[in-house]
């Protein structure tokens, strides 16, 4: 469905690059007969050379989260990253927002904010525990930064609520340090998947990764189980990291299906080949960095049967 809408936009721009740095862009403006593909939806672009997304996050305000590769940021103070945004990004902007986005360009008052990628790290420390961004970051693609944060939070109530006695730090530490491994379920799903789906969703001149990207896409698109499935494990709703390994070689084989079809040729062979190679050099790496024990067999870490520290 399609609605024209006149409200005042406020777009917000993340652009991250390699080195890290997260620039937010915020403009307030009026927006006529500003449209949308499905109301209430969020949208991904697979844009040159990564990903854009644009969802909204109030009745009348959209984000837009724009991905610029790079070891350099774009200077804001000499234009650099407004001309940026208006050469290489706007061009492939729907037109539906295409005006409204240059428009906010023109207008904004772009901050900058860190963003990394940074995998679980334990340093169990008496008196302290961290969690959320401050202990484990992934790539804003999937946004699921709030919901490992918010289960980083029930895991820990759940640890601390049979607890009267808070005076020992160090018998508390060695207590919580399960709580490193009972939040591994729903973590490292969210953080393997944003990972994969940022280099899946990422240009690339070789063919067998833009057959992996539109395979994806096109899975995705089959609805039922093929979305339902992956939008679970984006959500938290299910878990299983093994799901999501199940999920993410199913679009690989998905993909490698629809090169053979009608008539499999040696290029084609080739090229699918490539493309299950390509796809494990993308997840098993990000799985190895979360840590297969904790993420496939947790119940195999001693720390997850302590005792809670007797009064």
């Amino acid at each position: 469905m399609v609605k024209s809408l006149e409200h005042m936009l406020l777009l917000r721009l993340c652009v991250t690059v390699a080195s890290q740095i997260c620039v937010v862009l915020f403009a307030n403006q009026s927006v006529r007969e500003l449209s949308t593909s499905v109301e209430n939806h969020g949208h991904v672009i697979l844009a040159d050379p990564s990903p854009i997304l644009f969802y909204p996050i109030s009745s009348t305000e959209i984000r837009c989260l724009v991905d610029v590769p790079g070891q350099k940021l774009p200077s804001i103070g000499n234009g650099e990253m407004a001309k940026h945004l208006k050469t290489m990004v706007a061009p492939q902007v729907p037109p539906e927002i295409h005006d409204a986005f240059v428009n906010a360009v023109d207008k904004g008052n772009i901050r900058t904010m860190p963003n990394r990628s940074m995998p679980a790290d334990p340093q169990p420390t008496p008196g302290a525990l961290l969690m959320g961004d401050a202990f484990n970051m992934r790539h804003p693609l999937t946004g699921g930064g709030m919901t490992v944060a918010l289960s980083d939070i029930v895991v820990l109530r759940n640890l601390l609520k049979p607890l009267q006695d808070f005076h020992d730090a160090a018998a508390l530490s060695r207590y919580l340090e399960s709580f490193y491994t009972l939040r591994k379920p729903v973590a490292s799903t969210i953080n393997t998947l944003a990972g994969a789906l940022y280099k899946v969703f990422s240009s690339s001149p070789d063919q067998a990764r833009k057959e992996m990207r539109q395979a994806c896409f096109d899975y995705l698109s089959l609805g039922g189980v093929f979305s339902n499935g992956p939008v679970a494990l984006l959500s938290g709703l299910n878990p299983r990291p093994l799901s999501l390994v199940l999920h993410f070689f199913a679009v690989a084989i998905f993909g490698v299906g629809r090169l053979l079809a009608p008539f499999p040729s040696p290029k084609r062979i080739w090229i699918g080949a490539r493309l299950i190679s390509g796809a494990s050099s993308i997840i098993f790496p990000i799985i190895k960095a979360e840590g297969v024990r904790q993420m496939f067999f947790p119940a195999t870490v001693p720390a997850v049967y302590r005792a809670p520290p007797v009064d």
